[in-house]
């Protein structure tokens, strides 16, 4: 599976009270039917996979229960009492590296384009223009690399979303 998605977003509706979504969620995690461990804290929730399961790749979810904010408005399709959002994503030590990567590399790339062009505006040799392309072969690099985690950590992706499922039912 290839996708491009970065951090895949969970977005649903439930008519059960956040009490009860989030009652699910702790019976699940003491039922040890998956290798997740939790933190609550009010209505928020952190999931993650058992220290004996977690690899570099394995992601994380962060689950928000609030009360749906749009129930009591007239145009909206979704009228249930709770809202789940969230999302998966690796752990923030990984996230943080890849977004630093980009960055780095892009501005690296940036002020090799600009220096390169003012060497080329004065007919002067232009050697540095070609250390750009270095970058975005950096960039690639970084972007294969996440493509690889992700597809490293696609199991227990699929857990977490059936966790999600097997939450809100």
């Amino acid at each position: 599976m290839f996708s491009i998605r970065i951090r895949p977003r969970i977005r649903e509706f439930t008519g059960l009270s956040q009490e009860s979504v989030i009652s699910n969620f702790k019976s699940i995690i003491d039922s040890n039917k998956y290798p997740f461990q939790a933190k609550i804290v009010e209505h928020h929730l952190v999931v993650k996979c058992h220290d004996d399961k977690q690899e570099f790749w394995s992601p994380e979810l962060t689950l928000e229960v609030v009360e749906n904010y749009m129930k009591d408005d007239e145009f909206t399709d979704h009228k249930e009492q709770t809202l789940l959002r969230g999302y998966i994503s690796p752990k923030p030590s990984i996230w943080t590296f890849f977004i630093f990567a980009y960055v780095g590399f892009g501005l690296v790339c940036l002020s090799f384009l600009v220096y390169g062009t003012s060497q080329m505006m004065l007919n002067q040799p232009t050697n540095l223009v070609w250390y750009a392309f270095g970058c975005l072969g950096g960039i690639l690099g970084v972007f294969i690399a996440s493509q690889i985690g992700q597809r490293l950590g696609e199991k227990q992706t699929e857990m977490f979303l059936q966790f999600v499922k097997d939450g809100l039912a």
